[in-house]
């Protein structure tokens, strides 16, 4: 583009126009997972131009100017505003150099109190962003709205087959008989008559958690996910996990982490401008491409290996109950399916439900030793009540949960203090799999608006990008008093509503039971045997209370890795865990 420029001139005036500035801003804010610089393009007669990156987004920002002011007309002529928007916004790049790529939720959170708005908008490169900053808003769209709202945003490097390609799992695909036949197959592991089948592996997956960690009290997050896949890996595959680091957990976590990063809009530049993906390998500044084809094969293998394992399992003959061996049966035994859409919506729909439950329980689990640590009182109270209950003559078990009071507002406590999914809540099954109009919340991937919209007076146009910040729901001050502490009282107060960790009212996700009896045996249990504790810092014998700080550069939020010490309570409660 520039190599026939001769005029030196007219060449440098051009390097200091506005918008070629805010492109090289833009280019180096949003052009996420490259190489380690934006390499530029050099010749003898301009030995410093504009990176190849940048370039583009000039010529991508020019070239769309037209369909911008198109947009832009089409929202005056709602006669409407789109919700208040932060400051930061650039003609034609709109808020693309002000969207955060980490921390969203603080900062969205931030935003709405400035603004004095439970509902928010920027606009990037023409795509309007909607932010939800509020119970109430969250249930006037994506519930009372839901036929507008369930659709998914384009996020190409998400969906895109020559990307990413996750088209296909629940938590991205449209809507459409896809979708409603994975959500059916979902809503059969996880519906509240089939948790009973479910508890007994819950129990025992726990007590084999407990043991590794009286062996080695190190690592407790890598011993608690591997509980957690080990419990999911069994009711979906039939698999037995062989330990901490089973080759199918390690590639599932990979690939989870990979389609946490990849799902924030601004993480990559090619949601933003779709063309980008034609840019080849080699380009200067496409090493994301790169990155997108690693992540590629990491997700492939991820969904296809234990499918296959579990196929091959069942062939033997001697497979235990299963997701894939329950549904496999049933496609042998109805000759109208199409057995080969059906087996790939089961082999999706298997990954998801295995990907979304470990992801998210991880972090909630790591949340509860946080706490713990940080609360001793919380955790000698809750250690009194599993006492009064078990008599330290044995383990909690599912039973005990209505019996162990606190010990349940502990998780609810959990999930509102450091939401495992901060930011987007968003549909996926339903209460009554045969009503396509009865979905529940899903957390974690942004909505799309199906058509124009109008709401509290503000426009929201077709296509729009509408996330719940669920971050800021949690910290609303005139639903939940004092929201940065830790105190699982509150909810003692009938009034206080359960966290918006699994959707809202009627239409709330029937997989809570399975998550919240998930965690109550996990926590219960280890408080059950061991005490968590501060470290002591050698040199003043003091306590080192560890911070609350989170890692949220991805859709799931995580602990950032912090000091404690988990022992055992006593020499019986040794026992109590090794004779389990």
């Amino acid at each position: 583009m520039f190599s026939h420029v001769r005029n030196i001139g007219l060449y440098a005036e051009l390097q200091r126009h506005p918008l070629v500035n805010s492109a090289r801003q833009c280019a180096r804010r949003l052009f996420k997972y490259r190489d380690c610089s934006l390499k530029v393009f050099q010749s003898p007669l301009f030995p410093s131009m504009l990176s190849y990156a940048e370039a583009g987004l000039v010529a991508a920002t020019v070239g769309s100017s037209a369909y911008l002011f198109y947009r832009e007309k089409l929202a005056r002529a709602s006669k409407l505003p789109l919700p208040p928007s932060p400051a930061g916004a650039y003609p034609l790049l709109g808020h693309a150099l002000a969207l955060p790529t980490s921390n969203e939720h603080l900062t969205y959170s931030k935003w709405s109190r400035e603004l004095k708005s439970d509902i928010i908008s920027m606009t990037a490169l023409g795509q309007t962003i909607v932010v939800l900053n509020s119970v109430e808003a969250a249930i006037d769209l994506m519930d009372r709205r839901s036929a507008i709202y369930s659709d998914r945003p384009e996020l190409r490097v998400i969906a895109d087959p020559d990307l990413l390609d996750w088209s296909y799992v629940i938590v991205a695909c449209k809507y459409g008989s896809s979708w409603k036949r994975q959500r059916r197959m979902i809503h059969d592991v996880v519906k509240t008559s089939t948790n009973e089948h479910h508890y007994a592996l819950m129990e025992r997956e726990t007590r084999a958690m407990l043991k590794r960690l009286l062996e080695n009290s190190e690592d407790i997050e890598k011993k608690l996910r591997g509980a957690f896949a080990a419990e999911i890996m069994s009711t979906v595959y039939g698999y037995s996990v062989t330990g901490i680091d089973d080759p199918f957990v390690r590639a599932a976590q990979t690939g989870v982490d990979n389609f946490c990063r990849a799902a924030l809009p601004a993480n990559f530049l090619v949601n933003l401008i779709p063309w980008l993906k034609y840019v080849p390998d080699w380009f200067p500044g496409a090493g994301w491409k790169q990155t997108i084809k690693e992540w590629r094969r990491q997700k492939d293998e991820m969904v296809q290996a234990p499918y296959d394992w579990a196929k091959s399992d069942i062939a033997t003959g001697s497979a235990p109950p299963s997701m894939i061996k329950t549904h496999l049966a049933q496609m042998a035994n109805n000759p109208n399916l199409n057995l080969a859409e059906e087996e790939h919506n089961l082999k999706w729909a298997a990954s998801a439900l295995f990907s979304a439950a470990t992801d998210t329980t991880d972090s909630s689990s790591m949340t509860f030793v946080l706490a713990m640590v940080q609360h001793p009182e919380i955790q000698a109270r809750a250690q009194e009540e599993i006492d009064s209950i078990t008599h330290a003559e044995r383990l909690p078990s599912i039973a005990d949960m209505e019996s162990m009071p606190y010990m349940r507002r502990i998780v609810q406590e959990v999930l509102r203090w450091q939401p495992a999914l901060p930011l987007g809540i968003t549909r996926s099954c339903i209460d009554n799999p045969d009503d396509e109009t009865n979905a529940f919340m899903r957390i974690g991937v942004p909505h799309a608006s199906t058509k124009d919209d109008e709401y509290r007076g503000y426009f929201i146009p077709k296509g729009s990008i509408v996330m719940a910040n669920a971050w800021a729901m949690t910290r609303d001050e005139s639903v939940y008093k004092d929201p940065n502490t830790f105190n699982p009282d509150r909810f003692l107060d009938p009034s206080v509503p359960s966290p918006p960790a699994f959707g809202f009212g009627r239409r709330i996700c029937p997989g809570n039971h399975y998550a919240e009896a998930s965690m109550f045996i996990m926590f219960a249990s280890i408080l059950a045997a061991f005490n968590i504790k501060p470290k002591v810092d050698p040199a003043t014998g003091r306590e080192m209370i560890p911070e609350t700080k989170v890692s949220t550069s991805a859709l799931v939020s995580h602990p950032l890795p912090f000091d404690y010490v988990i022992k055992p309570r006593s020499d019986s409660h040794k026992e109590l865990v090794g004779f389990a």
